[in-house]
């Protein structure tokens, strides 16, 4: 028996089944992998949607929202720059830093400007229409047109300005863009932001620009409205104008610009061959104004007034009033005779209306006219002490009708506030560029050249080589004043300044516009 005791073996036990704890530790360690890839995965989802594939993973899952419509008002704030600033800027930029100024424009654009610090960037300044493209699904943006432009005063940018609306919308669109057609972007009208920077081959900087506001155009006798695309299609990227586009849209404007070269501005010079060119110009429409209140009906309220009546004597306070309502004089007013015992006061809840409350209209200011003697001769000196001369002068050609761009405006004395400078205070702000800021010009002033839409002014009192030298343009169906003739503008009467800047001459040129209706 002890033999059998001792002689177990342990060996002829049935085997048992192993734990693979080596398996189950690959396996953990491939989904720790997993997990910790789909959460960098995520990451680089939502930090990018530029990239196409994330850009469709987040508007599958709702995500992302459409490129939205901003009033002026909430508008993202943003730096303004013109074309030589913004040259300045990216010229310098190697292939690596363009990458990522290109991502992060394009990504603050996608989300609408909510996820970022960065001011947005808006281009401001005066361009010329090269050519106009059809947007289509093969592009970023489907529906619409982009147009190509060459800044005026820096050759070395150029633009193209996409503007997107409906299907049914996109050929009235493309039939009113056409090659030398002018494009002026302000700082207090448009928000133009930049989303993309291309260098292209002969060293010039081509911007891709998206007007945040979507709002009306119009270009000559044409209209049109802009919407903001529903969806994009990233795949293509940006610029949307390239290489054979590109090399088109030289050509054509060469041609054109062989057929129709600048008008010139110079004194002497014959510029009433020259048609001026339409100007697309964005349209400023003023807000509702609100209803009047209604007026406000109160209610009568009720006035007690004392009757006398006999059966109780009536006191000598009460009896003193009855008397001097009626216009008699009282008892002790007639020798202190006491008063009657037969008399009484007896109070009636007689009703006497008030006045109702009318509200009072407010009052605008009017111009006033001038009273003209009565010799027939109009006054030479208005009545706050400005000396008045003719302003214009009946143009001698009927043909040379102005049929230039518009823009809004204004009544004497009704035009938006602002400080008013003269041409002493403009010319310090030469060196600023383009203005932001509302400023009107007054003055008095010379006209040394004039064409149907423009007219060059000097300072009456100076001569040409001590002046500045104003450029005014002036809008759709206004006419521009007759050379050698003679201005005063007032601060009710001003010119609107949008430019300013000093040539290599060293004469400071300012750049103004027509704001008063005439």
């Amino acid at each position: 028996m002890a033999d059998d005791y001792y002689g177990y073996d342990d060996d002829e036990d049935e085997p048992k089944g192993r734990d693979n704890l080596f398996l189950w530790t690959v396996f953990i360690l491939l989904l720790i992998g997993g997990a910790f890839a789909c959460w960098l995965g995520s990451f680089y989802v939502f930090g990018h949607p530029e990239n196409p594939r994330s850009y469709r993973i987040l508007k599958k899952v709702g995500k992302l929202e459409a490129p939205q419509r901003f009033e002026v008002t909430a508008a993202p704030q943003g730096e303004f720059l013109d074309p030589q600033k913004l040259y300045e800027r990216y010229a310098r930029f190697t292939p690596l830093e363009f990458e990522n100024e290109n991502g992060e424009l394009i990504r603050n654009y996608l989300r609408n400007y909510k996820e970022t610090k960065r001011l947005a960037t808006y281009c401001t300044g005066q361009f010329v229409v090269l050519k106009a493209f059809p947007l289509k699904n093969t592009d970023m943006f489907s529906s619409g047109a982009v147009v190509l432009a060459q800044a005026s005063e820096f050759p070395q940018v150029l633009i193209e300005h996409v503007y997107t609306t409906r299907p049914q919308n996109a050929p009235a669109l493309l039939a009113l863009l056409h090659t030398g057609d002018m494009m002026r972007m302000f700082r207090t009208d448009d928000l133009s932001a930049v989303i993309h920077v291309e260098r292209i081959g002969d060293g010039r900087m081509q911007f891709t620009l998206v007007p945040l506001l979507y709002g009306s155009y119009k270009l000559g006798a044409g209209e049109f409205s802009l919407q903001p695309p529903a969806e994009l299609n990233m795949d293509p990227g940006l610029p949307v104008i390239r290489s054979s586009r590109l090399q088109e849209s030289f050509k054509l404007f060469a041609a054109f610009r062989n057929e129709h070269p600048v008008e010139s501005t110079e004194p002497g010079a014959d510029t009433k061959k020259l048609p001026p060119a339409p100007e697309l110009v964005r349209m400023d429409t003023p807000p509702p104004r609100e209803p009047a209140p209604p007026p406000v009906i109160t209610t009568p309220v009720p006035v007690f007034t004392p009757i006398a009546i006999a059966g109780k004597a009536t006191p000598k306070s009460s009896q003193a009033k009855i008397a001097s309502a009626k216009g008699s004089p009282t008892p002790s007013m007639r020798g202190g005779t006491s008063p009657t015992p037969a008399m009484k006061i007896t109070l009636l809840n007689t009703p006497r209306p008030r006045p109702v409350s009318t509200p009072i209209p407010p009052v605008t200011a009017t111009p006033v006219a001038t009273p003209v003697p009565a010799g027939g001769e109009s006054p030479k000196v208005s009545p706050s002490g400005v000396p008045l001369v003719p302003f214009l002068k009946s143009q001698r050609d009927p043909s040379l009708a102005n049929s230039g761009s518009s823009w809004r405006t204004y009544a004497p004395g009704q035009a938006p506030p602002g400080k008013v400078l003269g041409l002493e205070d403009v010319a310090a702000l030469a060196d600023r560029g383009e203005i932001g800021d509302r400023l009107y010009l007054r003055g008095d002033f010379r006209v040394t050249a004039s064409s149907p839409s423009r007219a060059v002014l000097r300072d009456a009192n100076k001569p040409d080589d001590q002046s500045p030298r104003v450029l005014v343009e002036y809008p759709s169906g206004a006419m521009a004043p007759q050379e050698k003739d003679r201005l005063s503008r007032d601060s009710s009467r001003p010119y609107q300044i949008y430019n300013v800047r000093r040539g290599p001459d060293g004469v400071v040129t300012i750049w103004v516009k027509e704001i008063t209706q005439q």
